[in-house]
Protein backbone atom coordinates (compact mmCIF):
# COMPACT_ATOMS: atom_id res chain seq x y z
CA UNK A 1 0.00 0.00 0.00
CA UNK A 2 1.98 2.83 -0.94
CA UNK A 3 2.02 6.58 0.48
CA UNK A 4 2.90 9.52 -0.07
CA UNK A 5 3.29 12.24 2.79
CA UNK A 6 2.61 15.96 2.44
CA UNK A 7 2.66 18.27 4.88
CA UNK A 8 2.84 15.88 7.84
CA UNK A 9 -0.42 13.99 6.18
CA UNK A 10 -0.07 10.46 4.73
CA UNK A 11 -2.16 10.41 0.90
CA UNK A 12 -2.85 6.45 -0.01
CA UNK A 13 -2.58 5.82 -3.51
CA UNK A 14 -2.59 2.98 -5.98
CA UNK A 15 -1.30 2.77 -9.54
CA UNK A 16 -2.13 0.20 -11.89
CA UNK A 17 0.00 0.31 -14.52
CA UNK A 18 -2.52 -1.45 -17.39
CA UNK A 19 -2.71 0.10 -20.67
CA UNK A 20 -1.14 -1.06 -24.14
CA UNK A 21 2.66 -1.40 -24.60
CA UNK A 22 4.80 0.54 -24.88
CA UNK A 23 3.36 2.23 -21.86
CA UNK A 24 1.41 5.24 -22.33
CA UNK A 25 2.27 8.49 -20.61
CA UNK A 26 0.82 10.12 -18.69
CA UNK A 27 -1.48 8.13 -16.88
CA UNK A 28 -5.52 8.56 -16.12
CA UNK A 29 -5.57 10.14 -12.33
CA UNK A 30 -8.97 8.90 -10.94
CA UNK A 31 -10.26 11.17 -8.39
CA UNK A 32 -12.88 9.96 -6.59
CA UNK A 33 -16.61 11.58 -4.50
CA UNK A 34 -17.45 12.72 -1.26
CA UNK A 35 -17.50 9.42 1.29
CA UNK A 36 -15.67 7.80 -1.70
CA UNK A 37 -12.53 5.84 -2.18
CA UNK A 38 -10.02 4.53 -4.55
CA UNK A 39 -11.66 1.25 -4.26
CA UNK A 40 -14.99 2.62 -5.51
CA UNK A 41 -13.51 3.25 -8.95
CA UNK A 42 -13.64 -0.75 -9.21
CA UNK A 43 -16.69 -1.49 -7.73
CA UNK A 44 -18.74 0.84 -10.10
CA UNK A 45 -17.07 -0.82 -13.36
CA UNK A 46 -14.75 1.90 -14.51
CA UNK A 47 -11.51 0.28 -13.68
CA UNK A 48 -11.45 -2.73 -16.04
CA UNK A 49 -12.46 -0.60 -18.63
CA UNK A 50 -10.34 2.40 -18.46
CA UNK A 51 -7.18 0.31 -17.89
CA UNK A 52 -7.43 -1.70 -20.43
CA UNK A 53 -5.76 1.21 -22.11
CA UNK A 54 -4.65 3.30 -19.87
CA UNK A 55 -2.47 3.47 -17.10
CA UNK A 56 -4.61 4.06 -13.88
CA UNK A 57 -3.36 6.43 -10.71
CA UNK A 58 -6.11 6.20 -8.06
CA UNK A 59 -5.68 8.18 -4.68
CA UNK A 60 -7.93 8.29 -1.55
CA UNK A 61 -8.39 12.55 -0.91
CA UNK A 62 -7.45 13.47 2.49
CA UNK A 63 -9.99 12.79 5.06
CA UNK A 64 -11.12 9.12 2.76
CA UNK A 65 -10.38 5.91 2.74
CA UNK A 66 -6.47 4.98 3.81
CA UNK A 67 -5.56 8.61 3.66
CA UNK A 68 -5.29 11.04 6.93
CA UNK A 69 -8.30 12.40 8.09
CA UNK A 70 -7.28 15.67 9.64
CA UNK A 71 -10.49 17.77 11.65
CA UNK A 72 -9.24 21.12 11.12
CA UNK A 73 -11.28 23.07 8.44
CA UNK A 74 -7.79 24.77 7.55
CA UNK A 75 -6.49 21.34 6.19
CA UNK A 76 -8.99 21.30 3.67
CA UNK A 77 -8.18 24.16 1.37
CA UNK A 78 -7.75 23.38 -1.70
CA UNK A 79 -4.31 24.52 -2.32
CA UNK A 80 -3.13 22.01 0.52
CA UNK A 81 -5.98 19.06 -1.54
CA UNK A 82 -3.71 20.15 -5.17
CA UNK A 83 -0.30 19.74 -3.23
CA UNK A 84 -1.49 16.09 -2.10
CA UNK A 85 -2.14 15.35 -5.60
CA UNK A 86 1.11 16.84 -6.83
CA UNK A 87 3.00 14.71 -3.66
CA UNK A 88 1.30 11.42 -5.28
CA UNK A 89 2.54 12.17 -8.20
CA UNK A 90 5.95 12.81 -7.26
CA UNK A 91 5.90 10.05 -5.21
CA UNK A 92 4.59 7.96 -8.13
CA UNK A 93 7.21 9.17 -10.77
CA UNK A 94 4.66 10.92 -12.95
CA UNK A 95 5.01 13.98 -14.27
CA UNK A 96 1.77 14.96 -16.20
CA UNK A 97 -1.58 12.98 -15.86
CA UNK A 98 -4.95 12.72 -17.88
CA UNK A 99 -7.51 13.27 -15.32
CA UNK A 100 -10.87 12.37 -14.56
CA UNK A 101 -13.19 13.22 -11.31
CA UNK A 102 -16.26 12.74 -10.36
CA UNK A 103 -18.57 15.12 -7.42
CA UNK A 104 -16.12 15.98 -5.12
CA UNK A 105 -13.13 14.77 -7.43
CA UNK A 106 -14.18 16.94 -10.05
CA UNK A 107 -14.51 20.01 -7.63
CA UNK A 108 -10.57 18.68 -7.09
CA UNK A 109 -10.01 18.30 -10.78
CA UNK A 110 -10.68 22.40 -11.47
CA UNK A 111 -8.51 23.07 -8.49
CA UNK A 112 -5.64 21.12 -10.57
CA UNK A 113 -6.32 23.01 -13.21
CA UNK A 114 -6.39 26.19 -11.33
CA UNK A 115 -3.47 25.73 -9.41
CA UNK A 116 -1.14 23.09 -10.67
CA UNK A 117 -2.29 22.91 -14.66
CA UNK A 118 1.54 21.67 -15.82
CA UNK A 119 0.56 18.65 -14.34
CA UNK A 120 -2.52 18.46 -16.70
CA UNK A 121 -2.72 17.19 -20.12
CA UNK A 122 -6.26 16.84 -20.36
CA UNK A 123 -9.63 17.42 -17.95
CA UNK A 124 -12.75 15.22 -17.27
CA UNK A 125 -15.51 16.43 -14.48
CA UNK A 126 -18.79 14.73 -13.97
CA UNK A 127 -21.47 15.94 -11.94
CA UNK A 128 -19.56 19.10 -10.73
CA UNK A 129 -19.06 22.99 -11.76
CA UNK A 130 -16.21 25.41 -10.63
CA UNK A 131 -18.07 28.16 -9.56
CA UNK A 132 -19.14 29.26 -5.65
CA UNK A 133 -20.92 26.44 -4.20
CA UNK A 134 -24.51 26.85 -2.89
CA UNK A 135 -23.83 26.94 1.26
CA UNK A 136 -27.91 25.74 1.73
CA UNK A 137 -27.12 22.11 1.06
CA UNK A 138 -23.54 22.28 2.64
CA UNK A 139 -25.20 23.84 5.78
CA UNK A 140 -27.82 20.75 5.84
CA UNK A 141 -25.38 18.04 5.46
CA UNK A 142 -22.95 19.79 8.07
CA UNK A 143 -26.39 19.88 10.22
CA UNK A 144 -26.73 16.42 9.85
CA UNK A 145 -23.34 14.60 10.40
CA UNK A 146 -23.23 16.76 13.64
CA UNK A 147 -26.55 15.12 14.63
CA UNK A 148 -25.31 11.83 13.59
CA UNK A 149 -21.92 12.33 15.06
CA UNK A 150 -23.31 13.58 18.44
CA UNK A 151 -25.78 10.64 18.78
CA UNK A 152 -23.50 8.15 17.45
CA UNK A 153 -21.14 9.16 20.73
CA UNK A 154 -23.77 9.20 23.58
CA UNK A 155 -24.46 5.79 22.15
CA UNK A 156 -27.44 4.22 24.28
CA UNK A 157 -30.67 4.94 23.03
CA UNK A 158 -29.90 8.24 20.87
CA UNK A 159 -27.30 6.15 18.88
CA UNK A 160 -29.69 2.80 18.36
CA UNK A 161 -32.17 5.12 17.10
CA UNK A 162 -30.27 5.85 13.58
CA UNK A 163 -31.19 3.92 11.29
CA UNK A 164 -28.87 0.97 10.00
CA UNK A 165 -27.82 2.63 6.80
CA UNK A 166 -26.99 5.33 8.87
CA UNK A 167 -24.68 4.06 11.09
CA UNK A 168 -23.13 1.80 8.44
CA UNK A 169 -22.08 4.59 6.40
CA UNK A 170 -20.38 6.12 8.74
CA UNK A 171 -18.56 2.90 10.15
CA UNK A 172 -15.70 3.64 7.95
CA UNK A 173 -15.79 7.28 7.96
CA UNK A 174 -14.31 9.82 10.13
CA UNK A 175 -17.14 12.37 10.66
CA UNK A 176 -15.56 15.35 12.14
CA UNK A 177 -13.28 15.16 9.06
CA UNK A 178 -16.07 15.36 6.93
CA UNK A 179 -18.03 18.37 8.36
CA UNK A 180 -14.64 20.02 8.00
CA UNK A 181 -14.21 19.22 4.44
CA UNK A 182 -17.75 19.95 3.90
CA UNK A 183 -16.80 23.60 5.73
CA UNK A 184 -14.14 23.79 3.65
CA UNK A 185 -16.04 23.52 0.44
CA UNK A 186 -18.76 25.63 1.60
CA UNK A 187 -16.46 28.42 2.45
CA UNK A 188 -13.70 27.92 -1.34
CA UNK A 189 -14.06 30.64 -3.56
CA UNK A 190 -14.71 29.94 -6.90
CA UNK A 191 -12.83 27.99 -9.25
CA UNK A 192 -13.92 29.67 -12.20
CA UNK A 193 -10.78 31.71 -13.24
CA UNK A 194 -9.49 28.31 -14.12
CA UNK A 195 -11.76 27.96 -17.15
CA UNK A 196 -10.48 31.23 -18.66
CA UNK A 197 -6.88 30.17 -18.28
CA UNK A 198 -7.55 26.59 -19.84
CA UNK A 199 -5.66 25.57 -22.88
CA UNK A 200 -6.26 21.72 -22.67
CA UNK A 201 -9.21 19.78 -23.89
CA UNK A 202 -11.91 19.50 -21.18
CA UNK A 203 -14.65 17.18 -20.94
CA UNK A 204 -17.68 18.45 -18.70
CA UNK A 205 -20.76 15.50 -18.00
CA UNK A 206 -23.90 16.11 -15.67
CA UNK A 207 -27.10 14.27 -15.83
CA UNK A 208 -30.22 16.45 -16.76
CA UNK A 209 -31.78 15.87 -13.00
CA UNK A 210 -28.40 17.01 -11.36
CA UNK A 211 -29.05 20.14 -9.49
CA UNK A 212 -25.43 21.05 -11.00
CA UNK A 213 -26.29 20.85 -14.42
CA UNK A 214 -27.28 24.83 -15.34
CA UNK A 215 -23.66 25.39 -13.89
CA UNK A 216 -21.92 22.56 -15.16
CA UNK A 217 -22.91 23.66 -19.06
CA UNK A 218 -22.61 26.94 -18.92
CA UNK A 219 -18.89 26.08 -18.25
CA UNK A 220 -18.28 25.22 -22.16
CA UNK A 221 -20.23 28.78 -23.32
CA UNK A 222 -17.87 30.39 -25.38
CA UNK A 223 -14.61 27.74 -24.77
CA UNK A 224 -14.15 25.72 -27.80
CA UNK A 225 -11.45 23.77 -26.13
CA UNK A 226 -14.19 22.56 -23.86
CA UNK A 227 -16.93 20.25 -24.19
CA UNK A 228 -20.18 19.64 -22.57
CA UNK A 229 -21.85 15.99 -22.45
CA UNK A 230 -25.41 15.87 -21.25
CA UNK A 231 -26.96 12.62 -20.05
CA UNK A 232 -31.08 13.11 -20.05
CA UNK A 233 -33.23 12.37 -16.58
CA UNK A 234 -30.27 11.27 -14.78
CA UNK A 235 -28.98 12.54 -11.37
CA UNK A 236 -26.12 12.87 -9.49
CA UNK A 237 -25.98 9.48 -8.17
CA UNK A 238 -27.35 7.99 -10.93
CA UNK A 239 -24.62 9.14 -13.72
CA UNK A 240 -22.16 7.65 -11.00
CA UNK A 241 -23.75 4.44 -11.10
CA UNK A 242 -24.07 4.35 -14.88
CA UNK A 243 -20.93 3.60 -15.79
CA UNK A 244 -22.63 1.71 -18.78
CA UNK A 245 -23.10 5.04 -20.01
CA UNK A 246 -20.78 6.94 -19.18
CA UNK A 247 -17.51 5.41 -20.34
CA UNK A 248 -18.23 5.26 -24.41
CA UNK A 249 -17.96 9.07 -23.86
CA UNK A 250 -15.20 9.58 -21.56
CA UNK A 251 -12.98 6.34 -24.11
CA UNK A 252 -13.84 8.81 -26.72
CA UNK A 253 -12.85 11.92 -25.83
CA UNK A 254 -9.47 10.13 -24.55
CA UNK A 255 -9.23 8.61 -27.91
CA UNK A 256 -9.43 11.91 -29.76
CA UNK A 257 -7.00 13.58 -27.37
CA UNK A 258 -4.21 10.73 -26.34
CA UNK A 259 -4.61 7.35 -28.31
CA UNK A 260 -3.57 4.97 -26.68
CA UNK A 261 0.03 3.54 -26.96
CA UNK A 262 1.34 6.89 -28.43
CA UNK A 263 2.95 8.58 -25.37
Amino acid sequence: MPYAENAGHRIHYHLQPGGPAPAVNPPLLLLHGFMQTLDDWAAAGYVPSLGADYPLLLLDARGHGRSDKPHSIADYAMELLVSDVVSVLDAAGIEQVHCLGYSFGGWLGFGLARYAPQLLRSLIVGGMHPYKRDPKPLDRRIARFTRTRDALAAGGRRAALLPPAVQAQFTDNDIDALIALTTAIRDAASLDSALDSLTIPALIYAGAADPAYPQARQCAADRPNLQFLSLPALGHLAIWQRSDLVLPPIQAFLQRVSPPGTG
